[in-house]
């Protein structure tokens, strides 16, 4: 089911009339007036209690009370005589709910002039009235208020007032009945909880059954789904322009497909128990009654090849009837140990170049049938061959599920609709999804292979466990397995009679959510087993030591943008366990309580001149752990092997932690009110519940910030820390076999430790100097002979990282902080530049030709 703090457009309507009506009541009582017609369930509930119990009770369960829209005109009779301030955010959820209940039934009638309004509920045009009378008695009011705007306007701060409103009267109290000891003592207890619900039971209301409780809950289900449509439509354009990256484009679309299949759930179980009927037959229901109210016949438009009533196509999309009529169409030819075959060119050509929005109806339609009848043959392969995909999707669970059931249902005609929008929106990109997907497998591959290559060059750690290398290796067997090779290549030849050449990667090719969320697998598999390597070697972190020292010490304009955004993406707190250090001895004692050789007792004051030393062990140092909350969060849903609670409908768990952000707080630019996460934080913190296209945007506003970060490269970090610490060793292993003996390192897997024999020579020259009597500002040769070596590896090597986050992030904006990007080259060609110096020359030769490496 849904998360509770979601809310349907529908459940917004009933608490918004539910809110109204108990205000009603309170401000009623407050008049001394009360509806003998008002109903409690709460004398059932606490029968048979003690009285202790039915206080506690009391002041934890709310009253709930039922009262009818003629109940609501005597309330609202009462406050409108009497001289209570109606607040603004009162009428403003009423008239918000007349308004989508008015939206939602005229679209679907196809008319919006008056004449329709009088086919509506009696159930509305009478909450219209009481919402007239409250209206009247605030502009004859004679208070300082009367001269403000309208309270139903919806300019300026509208929205926070209303937020602030329900959060406020989400519940009520009212003063209960006391016997007279109890009034002289009034406490907190003898209040208690009220909620009312507004029923539609009128005698009245019986006589237009069209627009029962349940079809208008049904109409609202397709609204959603609408807006739920034409979100992920503006989300897949912002992909395909470039605007974000091809993951978060997924998993949004993906959330919200199971966001969507409980919503439909949650109607379907109304449908159940409200009427026997199947509910597989909802959308003909729908689209019947619409032909009905629209007095237009529901025959088939058979001479443009439509199985339905072109006249009422738009309707029939809006409950997706067309892709229902196909998918019931393939069902037809299912059988059991066959696997139906695609012809192509059988119904047509697709013609990518073709502009969809010119075309007449039943030429879209053919083009779904073309893509679509193209596409589920796939699923049956791989149903009947048993292939675990690599990650898990929302729309082929839900074909394959199909494969083997044959049942039709709303939701899996709504995320075949999505599946046909994501294909047309991409028919014109000349950088198809799973290209991207390629591109990024061959950068996974090349950093692994070189990842590879460098730990043959040294003895394999004690601390470095073979399940990590196990797990290196099985990330590139899947890239090689999954998108360098097509591993249903093999069954599909066998399948298809004849000598056809069957074509590879079809599945792939033509699902770009399953590209994204393949992507999205990897690219966290590879942050997470990364991040370990670099806990475990604790390299990186002992040279952000070493650069902060040099820089403090004696080369103010080191820079190393690669280290920088290292440090950014983790922090300086958790990297130098507090702000950078400002000097050798403080940075040592920093380092030695961060390696975890040292504890907090080391800096006790008859301690301090102790001269003991220490080897890390890579045993105990501070663990990396990611810093993409979101991506964190469905990464234990799309990667097999990590916490099984994670995915959208766990999303209130890190809700909380979002909402109170400092980012979110610090002026910005960027920060507008209409930023999602601004409207989030406020949403949030006021009402404690947010909107399905509310949650969805901030999702992919977050998904947009994480990216860079998600793909920071931590094995290319090792690699280059390696490298820099064994140019460090040869310069100075002299020195070091004269200060430590030739048992300073072991082996080459612990060569991260001269960076604490750096630090115990740099502290050593530094107290010698002030025994002295010299400047402790002169720095130490040793270290700026690291200083010097850094220098001259940096200037090529010091931004290798950011390049490769510009070439593959969408998001440039915290990369650019530190490094200006090229902004003389065009777009393409500055994309096409960096994949060349991110891949190797025989990579990239077969990107360019299609021709798989040998």
């Amino acid at each position: 089911m849904l998360p509770k703090f979601l809310q349907s457009s529908y459940t917004r309507y009933k608490d918004d009339t539910n809110s109204f009506a108990t205000w009603l009541l309170q401000a009623a009582g407050k008049c001394g007036y009360q509806p003998p017609s008002l109903t409690s369930t709460a004398s059932t509930l606490n029968k048979g209690k003690s009285k202790s119990k039915n206080k506690a009770a009391n002041h934890s369960d709310p009253v709930q009370y039922t009262t009818t829209i003629k109940d609501l005109q005597l309330l609202a009779d009462v406050v409108a005589k009497s001289a209570l301030t109606v607040p603004k955010p009162v009428l403003i959820i009423a008239k918000r709910a007349i308004k989508l209940r008015k939206h939602v039934t005229s679209w679907f009638l196809g008319q919006g002039d008056s004449q329709n309004n009088k086919r509506h509920a009696h159930f509305i045009s009478a909450l219209e009235k009481v919402c007239e009378t409250l209206e009247w008695r605030m502009n004859n009011s004679s208070k300082p208020d009367s001269e403000k705007p309208s309270p139903t306007s919806e300019a300026g701060g509208g929205d926070a007032d209303l937020d602030m409103f329900l959060n406020k009267f989400a519940v009520l109290t009212v003063e209960e009945p006391q016997e007279p000891q109890q009034e002289q003592r009034k406490t907190p207890e003898s209040k208690q909880v009220v909620k009312v619900e507004l029923v539609e039971n009128d005698e009245d209301e019986a006589t237009d059954s069209y627009f029962g409780l349940i079809f208008f809950k049904t109409y609202c289900l397709f609204q959603d789904l609408y807006n739920m449509r034409a979100f992920i439509s503006h989300t897949w354009s912002e992909y395909r322009d470039k605007k974000i990256d091809l993951m978060n484009a997924a998993v949004v679309t993906d959330s919200a497909l199971q966001l969507a299949r409980d919503l439909v759930q949650e109607v379907a179980d109304d449908w159940s128990t409200s009427i026997p009927s199947p509910v597989g037959d909802l959308q003909k229901l729908v689209f019947n009654i619409a032909c009905m109210t629209r007095g237009i016949d529901a025959t088939p438009s058979a001479e443009i090849g439509l199985p339905y009533n072109k006249y009422m196509s738009d309707v029939a999309e809006w409950c997706y009837l067309p892709t229902s009529i196909l998918l019931e169409s393939f069902a037809d030819v299912l059988q059991d140990d066959h696997l139906p075959v695609f012809k192509k060119g059988y119904f047509g050509t697709y013609d990518v170049k073709a502009n969809r929005e010119r075309m007449p109806v039943g030429q879209k339609f053919n083009e779904d049938k073309i893509i679509l009848l193209q596409l589920l043959p796939e699923f049956c392969l791989i149903d009947k061959s048993g292939i675990r995909m690599l990650t898990p999707d929302a729309i082929t669970t839900g074909l394959l599920e199909f494969c083997k059931t044959k049942e039709v249902t709303p939701w899996l005609c709504f995320a075949s609709q999505v599946l046909l929008d994501v294909h047309h929106i991409m028919r014109h990109s000349t950088l198809g999804a799973f290209e991207d997907l390629r591109i990024s497998g061959l950068r996974i591959q090349k950093t692994i292979d070189d990842y590879l290559k460098v730990s043959k060059s040294h003895p394999q750690p004690q601390f470095w466990p073979k399940e990590g290398d196990d797990e290196i290796k099985a990330i590139r067997f899947a890239v090689d397995s999954w998108i360098m090779q097509d591993p249903f290549s093999e069954l599909r030849r066998l399948s298809m009679p004849g000598n056809n050449a069957p074509e590879n990667h079809v599945l792939f090719s033509q699902h770009a959510i399953l590209c994204g969320l393949s992507l999205f697998h990897l690219n966290t598999r590879m942050q997470s087993v990364g991040q370990q390597l670099v806990t475990q070697w604790y390299d990186v972190q002992q040279l952000a030591f070493l650069y902060n020292l040099a820089k403090t010490e004696s080369h103010k304009n080191l820079s190393w943008p690669d280290m920088e955004t290292f440090i950014k993406i983790h922090g300086e707190s958790h990297i130098f366990i507090g702000s950078r250090p400002k000097n050798a001895s403080e940075s040592l004692n920093r380092l030695e309580l961060a390696t975890g050789i040292s504890s907090a007792a080391r800096f006790a004051r008859d301690s301090r001149n102790r001269e003991d030393f220490h080897r890390p062990d890579g045993k105990n140092p501070r663990v990396l752990t990611p810093t993409t909350t979101i991506a964190n969060l469905f990464r234990d849903q799309y990667v097999p092997g990590f916490r099984q609670d994670g995915g959208i409908r766990n999303i209130d768990n890190v809700l909380d932690t979002l909402s109170h952000e400092p980012s979110l707080k610090v002026p910005s630019k960027e920060l507008q009110p209409s930023n999602p996460q601004v409207m989030f934080q406020r949403k949030w913190s006021n009402t404690r519940n947010i909107g399905t296209l509310q949650l969805l945007a901030l999702l992919k506003s977050r998904l947009f910030d994480e990216e860079p970060v998600l793909l920071f490269n931590y094995f290319g970090m090792h690699k280059r820390s390696l490298e820099l610490l064994r140019l460090i060793k040869a310069k100075e292993h002299r020195k070091f076999v004269q200060y430590f003996t030739a048992a300073y390192m072991p082996d080459e897997s612990l060569i991260s430790n001269i960076v604490i024999l750096i630090h115990h020579v740099a502290r050593g020259s530094a107290q010698g100097a002030r025994a002295m009597g010299l400047s402790v500002n002169t720095g130490s040769r040793i270290v700026m002979s690291c200083g010097d070596v850094m220098q001259e590896y940096l200037r090529k090597n010091g931004d290798v990282a950011c390049k490769e986050l510009r070439v593959f992030c969408k998001n440039k904006r915290p990369i650019q902080d530190e490094i200006d990007c090229d902004k003389g080259r065009s777009e393409e060609f500055s994309y096409w530049f960096g994949i060349e110096e991110a891949l190797e020359p025989k990579v990239l030769a077969s990107l360019m030709t299609g021709i798989p490496i040998a």
